[in-house]
């Protein structure tokens, strides 16, 4: 077992060491610590829900600003295929948590709260704007920038997003720990921790074949039901696949995912320019996965099972968010807590636990991210290739001109 190896384990080990210890240690820990705990969470929630409107708008604008490709086509089209294929696995992931948490009855596993823990302090800060007007604007400028490319507004979203994953990966991802430290303590002194978490081993089976499922159709798709041409799109894809499950990073699986693309791909060109762009803005794994884990959350914390009209509101604003979630640990979670707490009535210490969980759970959401990821560029290509064949040509942006199938 390699040193990178554990280093990129050691989040998810650690906080799984967070969720089991207070268990069976808890009893021992003064309720003075755990409200000192639990209100040093909630102060460095307040300062991450301050920040996190700057941290949308600067991840927003770099994405969308940086698809620099000098195509009107290809960059809207793009844009608008991420947000219906992350919208639809968010709306698939209601319908699996729908049917599948019905089947082994979780609804009737619901948890009650008869001790409240009350934080030793608390601290406020005023929000200067929302996330979701953070979110319109980095949209707007985004796609206007990728549209009419400017140099000085390629240098501040550059540096905006510096600065913006300095924060997560040098301040708050390494005091991550502790942050999900104070909401399991809660939990526990509430009598809660140790049923929530016994429950949730049936979501993870649910959640992997949900997402398994969705993929493969996909990939039926891309290969018109050819099972020997939906073999070879896996064999390609495979590689990349175990690299996400390894290393638990998409980024780190993006080279692995490239070379199994281009052989996908009849235009290494196209390949080139669609894996780098959507490995981080396109999860169908955390799509599927989030609302299955965030709806069990849901269920066990006694709330009701949220509407169609209402879960659709929240998965619109998620499939916008989508577009700024970091490359951390817990990013898509960082990003679509305030969604949670918005539009389905999440609470601090539920979104506590939901961080935890889905960090454990979070290899098996990478490796079905890039698995997806080889599925989104074949079918993006036929799209982009069949609109680009009345003009005779298959314009490659980038100035690269292929001759059409």
């Amino acid at each position: 077992m390699s040193v990178a190896f554990l280093k990129k384990v050691k989040l998810p080990l650690l906080l799984l060491f967070i969720l089991i210890t207070p268990l069976y240690l808890g009893s021992y820990v003064p309720l003075q610590i755990k409200a000192a705990s639990y209100a040093m969470s909630l102060s460095m929630k307040t300062v991450l829900e301050f920040l996190l409107p700057f941290i949308i708008f600067s991840f927003v604008f770099f994405c969308l600003s940086s698809l620099q490709k000098g195509a009107v086509l290809f960059v809207s089209l793009l844009v608008a295929c991420v947000f219906i294929s992350n919208f639809s696995a968010l709306m698939f992931g209601y319908a699996s948590a729908n049917i599948g948490l019905h089947a082994i009855r979780f609804s009737e596993q619901a948890v009650s709260i008869t001790t409240h823990l009350q934080p030793a302090w608390s601290f406020h800060l005023h929000k200067v704007i929302s996330n979701d007007i953070a979110l319109l604007c980095g949209f707007i400028m985004g796609i206007f920038f990728s549209l009419r490319p400017n140099p000085a507004a390629k240098r501040i979203a550059e540096r905006l997003n510096q600065l913006a994953n300095t924060f997560l990966k040098k301040i708050f991802i390494p005091v991550l720990p502790l942050f999900v430290l104070g909401f399991v303590f809660k939990l526990e002194y509430e009598q809660i921790l140790q049923k929530s978490l016994s429950v949730y081993g049936p979501i993870l089976i649910l959640i992997i074949i949900s997402q398994w499922l969705y993929i493969g159709f996909w990939y039926g798709v891309a290969s018109k039901f050819s099972w020997k041409q939906l073999i070879a799109y896996f064999k390609n894809v495979l590689p990349a696949s175990l690299t996400g499950l390894s290393t638990i990073s998409s980024a780190a699986a993006m080279p692995v995912l490239l070379v199994g693309t281009e052989k996908n791909l009849a235009s290494p060109e196209q390949a080139r320019m669609l894996v780098p762009a959507i490995i981080n803005i396109h999860t169908i794994g955390s799509a599927i996965g989030v609302p299955i884990l965030s709806l069990a959350t849901l269920l066990s914390f006694g709330y009701p099972m949220p509407s169609l009209s209402t879960y659709t509101v929240f998965a619109l604003y998620t499939a916008l968010a989508k577009f700024a979630v970091a490359a951390v640990p817990g990013g898509v979670i960082i990003v679509v807590a305030p969604i949670l707490e918005a539009h389905l009535g999440f609470t601090s210490d539920m979104v506590g636990l939901l961080t935890a969980v889905w960090l454990i759970c979070d290899p098996f959401g990478t490796t079905a991210n890039v698995t997806a990821n080889g599925a989104f560029p074949i079918l993006f290509s036929k799209l982009y290739n069949r609109l680009e064949r009345d003009q005779g040509a298959v314009i490659v942006p980038g100035n690269e001109v292929l001759k059409a199938e």
